[in-house]
């Protein structure tokens, strides 16, 4: 393969986050080429390769790998499938783009990470929200100083309680480590690695308060430390709407960001004789965002964090530099999890 081929990409898995997330960024991205579906709902393959503009569709990994030429596979399959189906693909020499968590386990992430190396492949971890444009803009102001020095976060990453797959009781969600959590916990786990570095969880608490039958936990808080600050995650399936908020605490000043919604706002040092002119200043943040939102949909300039992982993930194959998400990372975040996880479904605290 030189420089200027396209990469060719098969879909591993068929589902939702593929359908809504990676086909269309895929089909964005300059220099890859969707060439074939895999999913065991040969059916399901077919309807989505359609979709992609192909006429190649599988329900064995295994025949598709010896059928066709191809770069890169791409997984979104139930996480319990993930070791087995990258490891299968790097050994067939193809670079593996994996959704998040990439394993269950530590062992299985580190089987994962010596097949890229021992294939000289590559593997990357979807861990799409570090690449949301409010998710960039806070990393940038923070690693510039904006807020002085970081001394902690405060993450919450609640659901909606009738959301689809919650709501399942047949969904695979049920089998992870963690049960709902398992799906979960790696969003906030590794945006708070990207700030504050290596992480320890020292507290974890976790009870049901919800009416589903087959949630044996539906509420998480965790409190985890590093050498750079301290970070809690509270975590609910009980919400009335999904919420992804991040508050960075500096010496300077606050920021506070939701992703869903796409907000960013700063909460300097405030005089207590002037609260008028603080309440002005937010408000001016608020439509400011609304208004900065709206201008990047209308420009078609919007691109969500799908698509930007996904077209750096390509330009590292194609330049062969790192992932922007590399299998270490993602087996950091899986060891942090799984010490998480073991509590939860103990129903112990640390």
């Amino acid at each position: 393969m030189t420089a200027k081929e396209p990469l060719r990409v098969a879909l591993v898995g068929c589902g939702a986050i593929t359908q809504a997330r990676h086909i269309p960024s895929l089909l964005k991205i300059r220099g890859v080429e969707l060439v074939a579906t895999c999913d065991k709902d040969e059916e399901l393959a077919k309807r989505v390769a359609e979709r992609c503009h192909s006429n190649k569709y599988y329900a064995d990994l295994s025949q598709m790998l010896n059928r066709e030429q191809l770069d890169v596979i791409d997984i979104s399959t139930p996480p319990n499938t993930h070791a087995t189906l990258a490891i299968e693909a790097m050994d067939a020499g193809c670079h593996v783009l994996v959704e998040k968590p990439m394993a269950l386990s530590v062992k299985e992430a580190d089987e994962m990470v010596s097949a890229s190396k021992r294939n000289q492949v590559k593997l990357c971890v979807v861990h799409s929200n570090l690449f949301d444009p409010m998710a960039m803009r806070a990393k940038s102001i923070i690693s510039q100083g904006g807020i002085g020095d970081l001394t902690g976060m405060d993450i919450v990453f609640s659901i909606a309680k009738d959301t689809d797959w919650l709501a399942n009781k047949d969904h695979w969600y049920r089998k992870l480590p963690g049960g709902a959590f398992g799906e979960l916990l790696p969003h906030p786990i590794y945006m708070a690695m990207a700030f504050l570095g290596h992480l320890e969880p020292v507290a974890v608490y976790a009870t049901k308060l919800g009416s589903y039958d087959w949630v044996a936990a539906d509420e998480l808080r965790v409190i985890m430390e590093s050498e750079n600050g301290i970070a809690t995650v509270t975590s609910s399936c009980n919400a009335p709407r999904d919420m992804f908020a991040l508050v960075f605490f500096g010496t300077k000043m606050n920021l506070l960001i939701e992703i869903r919604g796409s907000v960013l706002l700063t909460y300097p040092r405030t005089s207590l004789s002037r609260p008028r002119l603080e309440d002005f200043r937010l408000a001016f943040q608020q439509a400011s965002n609304g208004v900065r939102r709206s201008l990047t949909w209308i420009s078609g300039r919007y691109y969500s964090s799908h698509h930007t992982l996904i077209g750096r993930f390509a330009e590292s194959i194609q330049n062969g530099t790192e992932p922007p998400v590399t299998g270490e990372q993602g087996k950091e975040v899986i060891r942090v999890c799984e010490k998480i996880t073991a509590q939860i479904d103990s129903k112990g605290m640390i």
